[in-house]
């Protein structure tokens, strides 16, 4: 890091009276989307459970710099996004827009991130945590969206048993509660598949327009995951039941098919040649030795992996439920591996929603979407062979895989329209 970066990044500070007013005027932003989407759904439980959810992401802000700094040893990619930005903020606030000064390397992925942290830094100051409440809200507002995505595809129904998962999940609070890839990938998917979901339910509104935005800035962010998201879409349309016009469905269907190839060839362009570690191939066990080593950030590597379809129930086990208790090293480890205790106990209990899968996916295709993500997820990711790599990237998968365990009965049957 040059001498500038470091000099800005000694002026990050955390001022407490700037970031409790931040969190007080989020709080309130919070509390009018949840009245409209309580009025939405018509359903009061709604509104006291993201209420409580809104609290919990906001407190994970404070929270994340001291279990980082207690637990982890200090390691976490905010290290370099913080300073950074704050170099951006400096400029931005004199119209310079330049990037230069912050020595990005580029603007994928992580350069992206650190613009992000410039633009927030610019009007809050060089506040993290400040930042990480406005990345934590952020990422709260792509959970109700997700939210909003299941309840039009099953009309509703099973919504609280997703909400539970969904809102209360450690991972999915404590992961998207700092300046991350992970709370931009929340915010940005879960408006995606939202619009997703209206669109393979066929209804109105301005889907398009918010799948097209979104995922140009996912492809910024994360574009292999963005690409995952597309695919997912893409097949889903294929299995979208007729609508009420079957004079115009051949057309329409042409048309979104070509508009989303257009989108899976744009992330894929991206992923190659954009995307950190990459190098122009999509090669997985490239992408596993690369993340192998030794010092900071490597504590956890050593997951070994095989690119062979044999194993890929393994990789679904490194990558939704490692670390287990008997598998756990370390306090950080121990609280995971809590959590992975219980998700599974959910998957245990879930076999029956699981069963209706298929069938489910053939009359509501954003299951189909939900099941593609999940399942290239799984695959492509056990990949890093980091387990705290992998432990925090899998919380962006986890709103698509509760899905899978939360279908209500009911659902092989089409929705009426």
């Amino acid at each position: 890091m040059t001498t500038i970066v470091a000099d800005v990044a000694a002026r990050v500070g955390n001022q407490p009276v700037v970031a409790f007013f931040l969190a007080v005027v989020l709080f309130a932003l919070g509390r009018l989307i949840i009245r409209r989407v309580a009025e939405a759904e018509g359903d009061p439980w709604i509104a006291k459970a993201l209420t409580v959810c809104l609290i919990l992401h906001l407190l994970s802000a404070p929270a994340q710099i001291w279990i980082v700094e207690h637990l982890y040893g200090g390691v976490a990619d905010f290290n370099h996004y913080d300073p950074q930005g704050a170099v951006l903020a400096s400029g931005f606030r004199h119209f310079d827009f330049s990037l230069a000064p912050a020595h990005l390397g580029g603007i994928v992925a992580n350069g992206a991130v650190s613009i992000v942290a410039g633009v927030i830094y610019t009007f809050i100051g060089a506040n993290q945590v400040g930042g990480f409440l406005v990345m934590s809200f952020l990422s709260f507002v792509g959970t109700v969206y997700f939210f909003r995505a299941f309840t039009v595809t099953f009309s509703g129904h099973g919504s609280h048993r997703y909400g539970y998962l969904l809102f209360f999940l450690p991972s999915l609070i404590f992961w998207t509660s700092d300046v991350s890839k992970e709370a931009m990938m929340i915010f940005l998917l879960g408006p995606t598949a939202f619009a997703c979901a209206r669109l393979l339910a066929r209804r109105g509104g301005t889907n398009w327009p918010v799948i097209i935005a979104c995922s140009a800035g996912g492809v910024f962010i994360r574009p292999n995951e963005m690409l995952l998201a597309v695919g997912g879409f893409l097949i889903a349309m294929i299995f979208r039941p007729v609508g009420s016009s079957p004079k115009f469905e051949p057309g329409r269907r042409t048309v979104s098919l070509i508009i989303l190839g257009a989108m899976l060839g744009l992330a894929i362009f991206v992923t190659l040649h954009f995307l950190p570690g990459n190098h122009g191939s999509l090669s997985l066990t490239t992408i596993n030795h690369g993340n192998q080593g030794s010092g900071a950030g490597f504590g956890s590597s050593g997951i070994s992996y095989s690119g062979n379809p044999i194993y890929y129930p393994k990789d679904v086990y490194t990558v939704l439920f490692d670390p287990l208790p008997i598998t756990a090293h370390g306090k950080g480890q121990y609280l995971e591996a809590f959590e992975n205790t219980v998700l599974l106990g959910v998957v245990l209990l879930s076999l029956r929603q699981l069963r209706l899968v298929p069938r489910a996916g053939l009359a509501r295709p954003y299951v189909i979407l939900c099941v593609v993500f999940t399942g290239a997820f799984c695959y492509a990711f056990a990949s890093l062979g980091n387990l705290g790599l992998i432990t925090r990237e899998a919380s962006v998968t986890l709103p698509f895989f509760l899905v899978l365990l939360c279908i209500p009965r009911g659902s092989r049957r089409q929705p009426p329209r």
